[in-house]
């Protein structure tokens, strides 16, 4: 069946990308295409080899897989060795494939969209594949201290990273920046709410004035056992040196005007201010769908020593709420959510179309969970504490990384299954009803009877990671029909063939 390749590498003599279009049998599209009277070369090998996962294997879980494949051209006369001198890494590569067989351009749909590794020449030229995750390995970073005095931070901050804290977050301790003045950073993209103060655990008393700007706020005369803030500017001046480890609570940036705490817009932060990508490059209705469902408050702290990748920084935030997330074929970002396989199967497959299919082991059931939330990004020692006079809630707190939800059992799986797992999981959570909320509903997934498979079926447009799929066997317990998330993806365009690895409940 006929594929279609198109690629935009860099060509530093035009200072822009150009289109290169390839095809398997030779293909020239009519005047009135998208693409209007161009010649796909006929060239193509292997039109595409590519695996896509959700999660790893068949255990769940929030953080992202890269997608990966390949796809080669035939170069034996070496007329396309000058491909090595265009700029490949991270550009745009399609394939498009149609089961017509003399299709007009309109008939081709996109069977993958995403970014070159690297071109490898030789004989066979090897197209490495990777989906657009890869453009969100990258600092979350709001810049680097310059070095240059008062907000650009002292010389012995040139090159640090700024910190920077979106959500909520409990005892943080903030970047000092002028130690004459007493003046520290939470972020140079701002705050919205300065909670709590502590000095070695000792709460700060009194009102808090706010200023517009970092030269207002060194301006003004904050008493010796006050505190004063700039959060426009990201910036707290104490009235003078702490006794101890200076540390806060505090509500990050303002996005429009608001603060930002839900999963979603966490995300869509990071993604639009510490990346290059747009608006335009998210699923919007999958963002939106997932701050209903999940509409709790989760906070993340940077303090600029050690600076994550943006994409490390999106899994940490997914593995608290059990989201999955990543590129379509749309070349979109979305958002979604185990929840089990949906009320209504996306694609069908019956024994005429599967090809093969082969039960796979599956995680233990969940017998108990708890859950921990409202992390400290700083504890005082018990020992610290006995110095100062603070209160007893506090002295029980600080110490501790984390409070822990209860832990709760899932009744089925308690009786039914002896080596159901008992398990404690670390989030970001900031309240406990949500922490609970989420241990239930993870209890309910997880403690259920699920089986899964791996199946082969006719190579399909459309089908990814994420949807639900029926099948329809004789073997297995499937005659009556059984409904599966597709958990994993393996395409291969030569065989024409689909690979799913498929969950769903027992």
């Amino acid at each position: 069946m006929p594929y279609l390749l198109r690629a935009w590498p860099y060509d530093a003599a035009l200072g822009a990308v150009r289109l290169l279009p390839f095809s398997d049998t030779g293909f020239t599209s009519e005047p009135g295409d998208s693409l209007p009277n161009t010649y796909f070369v006929r060239r193509i090998e292997t039109p595409l080899s590519a695996k896509r996962s959700l999660f790893a294997g068949t255990a769940i879980g929030g953080y992202s897989e890269t997608s990966f494949g390949r796809a080669t051209l035939a170069n034996d006369d070496g007329a396309l060795d000058g491909l090595a001198e265009l700029e490949w890494d991270g550009r745009r590569v399609e394939i498009l494939h149609t089961a017509k067989q003399r299709p007009t351009l309109a008939d081709f749909g996109v069977l993958f969209s995403g970014a070159a590794e690297q071109l490898v020449l030789g004989d066979e030229i090897a197209i490495e594949l990777r989906d657009l995750l890869v453009l969100l390995d990258v600092p979350a970073s709001r810049g680097q201290f310059g070095g240059t005095g008062g907000i650009d931070g002292t010389s012995e901050l040139k090159g640090r990273e700024k910190p920077w804290l979106i959500g909520r977050r409990r005892q943080i301790e903030p970047v000092l920046i002028d130690a004459a003045r007493n003046v520290y950073m939470i972020d140079p993209a701002g705050f919205s709410a300065l909670l709590a103060a502590r000095d070695m655990g000792v709460v700060y008393g009194g009102g808090v004035n706010d200023y517009a700007s970092h030269a207002a706020l060194i301006a003004a005369t904050v008493p010796a056992t006050g505190i004063a803030t700039a959060k426009a500017a990201g910036l707290i001046r104490l009235g003078q040196k702490p006794a101890g480890r200076f540390t806060v609570d505090a509500e990050g940036v303002t996005v429009g005007g608001s603060w930002i705490y839900r999963f979603a817009d966490l995300v869509r932060h990071l993604v639009i201010a510490m990346t290059t990508l747009t608006a335009a490059d998210l699923d919007a209705a999958s963002f939106t769908a997932f701050n209903a469902l999940q509409p709790a408050v989760l906070g993340y702290w940077c303090d600029g020593a050690n600076v994550p990748q943006v994409r490390a920084a999106i899994d940490e935030l997914a593995e608290s709420v059990g989201a999955y997330w990543g590129f379509g074929e749309n070349r979109l970002l979305g958002l979604g959510r185990y929840d089990g396989p949906a009320a209504s199967a996306d694609f069908t497959f019956d024994e005429r179309h599967i090809i093969e299919l082969t039960p796979r082991a599956v995680e233990r059931r969940m017998k108990t969970l708890k859950l921990g939330y409202r992390p400290f990004a700083a504890t005082i020692t018990d020992a610290d504490l006995a110095q100062v006079n603070v209160t007893a809630a506090d002295r029980e707190a600080l110490p501790n990384e984390y409070r822990w939800t209860s832990v709760g059992t899932h009744a089925g799986a308690a009786a039914a299954s002896l080596l159901a797992r008992e398990e404690e999981v670390k989030t970001l959570f900031d309240l406990e009803a949500a922490a609970v909320a989420e241990r239930d509903r993870r209890l309910a997934l997880y403690g259920a009877k699920v089986k899964a498979f791996e199946v082969v079926v006719p190579l399909t447009l459309g089908l990814e990671v994420g949807h639900t799929v029926r099948l329809t066997d004789a073997r297995y317990g499937l005659a009556a029909g059984w409904r599966g998330l597709v958990l994993e993806t393996e395409r291969d365009a030569l065989a024409e063939e689909h690979k799913l690895t498929v969950i769903g409940h027992g």
